[in-house]
């Protein structure tokens, strides 16, 4: 993938790619700071219930491309808020919002169920306790709170649009899907949780056919994957008792079903082994099954969605190159040069550490075509240079950072460096 090349003569000449368009990560304080502000939109006298949703919106926008870096933060202030005020359901839906992103479903339910009191939050709040449910395997609990919640919106219908309309639009949601009325999403679950029924009572009959070829060519696109806990979000559990049969089962039926087409159950099934194998401290092998989730996502198209589980899947096998590299191509795909070039610092940084220095040089070269200004990028280049004895590129690399970046004095140490161990080099 990364192919060196002679810098000696075109360092001043590097590319910058164009400019693209995108969500930049969020910055701890930056995101506390939303959610304080958010609470304190809740706890007011006068509460705004889009208002609300749009800020939760923009939280949950920011959390899902900073992995899982902050959220441990943003759930302790819900939780603080929920403490202060026991009795505000808007503050209960919030938390559960979070726990659903995360994949905390158990804790999302038990706060989404603290929200029903409030009416203009039933529906939405049923709506995303079954979902949670429907990822927890339990289709019929499912069906349950979506009864619950069709019974709702038909009762509240005047056949012009609410404030629960408006608040079914302003609500958390993926971009890509759920766009339609109330109704219409809560029937297209509701069949999806009868249809999970019906494949769960034959799972004993299919298991059998593994080896059988597909007989759905065409593949349906997820409606949703699953969330994946933090390890940390296990934590709590003591570890279930899982025979490696039932490992192995929940592997077979997962790659059963992607073969079929049925991508929400392969999903499903791969969500159940990831749990298992965070709550067994197997970390690699929750990584490797969520890189397995990441790649249905992009077999879709879906590569915004693949990258936030590659993401997680990195967090959980550090030091994985190839991995490392993927999202690389998702970044770039998705336009998010500076996560890119972020990415592949790391990956620079790998190599160096290991003296693998050629695979070292062609990733930093990589990365500064795509920020042609990078200080880590030039520096650690020259580094490599100068451990390789080539002192003459080393020196090309120091003089470019010192133009770049003429007010830090490290460039200027490096050539003074670079000068001595010239100047002591046996001729």
């Amino acid at each position: 993938m990364f192919e060196p090349r002679n810098m000696e003569n075109d360092i001043d000449k590097l590319p910058t790619a164009p400019e693209h368009p995108r969500i930049a990560p969020s910055d701890p304080h930056d995101i506390i700071a939303m959610v304080q502000q958010h609470i304190a939109l809740m706890a007011g006298q006068m509460i705004e219930p889009i208002l609300v949703l749009e800020q939760l919106t923009r939280i949950c926008l920011q959390l899902r491309y900073v992995g899982q870096r902050n959220y441990k933060l943003v759930i302790h202030e819900y939780s603080q808020a929920v403490e202060v005020y026991p009795d505000n359901a808007y503050v209960h839906f919030s938390l559960g919002t979070i726990h659903q992103q995360l994949g905390n479903f158990d804790k999302a339910v038990n706060a989404y169920n603290l929200a029903f009191c409030e009416s203009s939050l039933e529906v939405i709040a049923r709506y995303n306790a079954a979902r949670c449910l429907l990822n927890q395997g339990l289709p019929d609990d499912a069906i349950q709170q979506l009864s619950q919640a069709l019974r709702k919106v038909r009762q509240n219908s005047t056949g012009t649009e609410s404030l629960e309309d408006r608040i079914w639009a302003a609500r958390p949601r993926k971009e890509s899907g759920e766009n339609g009325t109330p109704e219409k999403e809560i029937l297209k679950l509701i069949e999806k949780a009868e249809e999970r029924i019906k494949r769960q009572s034959q799972k004993q009959t299919l298991l059998p056919l593994k080896q059988t070829a597909p007989t759905q060519s065409t593949a349906e696109a997820p409606q949703e994957i699953p969330a994946i806990p933090s390890e940390g979000a296990l934590s709590e559990d003591a570890p279930p008792s899982v025979q490696p049969d039932e490992l192995r089962v929940h592997d077979d039926l997962a790659g059963m079903h992607v073969q079929r087409g049925f991508l929400d159950d392969a999903l499903a099934e791969l969500h159940v082994l990831t749990i298992i194998y965070l709550r067994r401290k197997q970390l690699r092998e929750a990584g490797a099954t969520i890189r397995r989730i990441s790649r249905i996502y992009a077999r879709v198209g879906d590569v915004e969605e693949a990258l936030i589980n590659l993401r997680h899947a990195a967090d959980l096998m550090p030091g994985d190159v190839d991995l490392l590299r993927e999202i690389v191509d998702y970044c770039l795909q998705l336009g998010m040069r500076k996560d890119a070039t972020q990415y592949l610092m790391v990956i620079a940084r790998h190599y160096f550490d290991h003296r693998q220095f050629n695979e070292a040089v062609a990733v930093l070269q990589l990365l500064i075509t795509y920020d042609a200004k990078n200080y880590e990028a030039y520096d650690l280049l020259g580094q490599i240079y100068q451990l390789e004895g080539k002192f003459e590129q080393a020196s090309g690399v120091y003089r470019r950072l010192a133009r770049l970046h003429n007010e830090s004095s490290i460039a200027w140490e490096r050539q003074a460096t670079l000068q001595e161990l010239r100047t002591k080099k046996p001729e």
